[in-house]
């Protein structure tokens, strides 16, 4: 999966890069998953291998052999852990507790997925790659 973004700003090795859903989102049965909010820009930050410049636009993608644990580390530990909650909170009292205890779940899967984002930049262990540098600004 490929996507263009613009380079917003630098710090030390990385760049933020803006990047506007493409045109295949519209048509895409899914895309709520990934713009749960709306058709709005993202930003993310990403190890600039590339040395773009604020304002070049640059691709970026999720290599082939990363797509699937993307996908299970951001949709399948929040899903799994809001789940654990709910059926806990189901076995110990009832709907109020499942309610609260789902969203402690979720909380801590975030808390989590953060953490894992965290380890692999560490590593450099990248899930979302700068692959090139497309257009230069003058």
């Amino acid at each position: 999966m490929e996507e263009i973004g613009k380079v917003i700003e630098l710090s030390s090795d990385n760049a933020k890069i803006e990047i506007t859903p493409s045109e295949g989102c519209s048509h895409c049965q899914q895309a709520n998953v990934c713009n749960p909010f709306g058709p709005n820009k993202k930003v993310i930050e990403l190890r600039n291998a590339v040395n773009a410049q604020v304002g070049d636009s640059v691709r970026i993608e999720i290599p082939e052999k990363n797509r699937v644990l993307s996908i299970l580390i951001v949709l399948g530990i929040p899903i799994f852990l809001f789940m654990i909650g709910i059926i806990i909170g189901q076995i110990i009292s009832g709907d109020q507790l499942s309610a609260i205890l789902g969203g402690v779940g979720l909380v801590l899967a975030f808390v989590i997925v953060k953490l894992i984002n965290n380890y692999l930049a560490k590593k450099e262990k990248v899930l979302v790659v700068i692959k090139e540098k497309i257009k230069a600004t003058d």
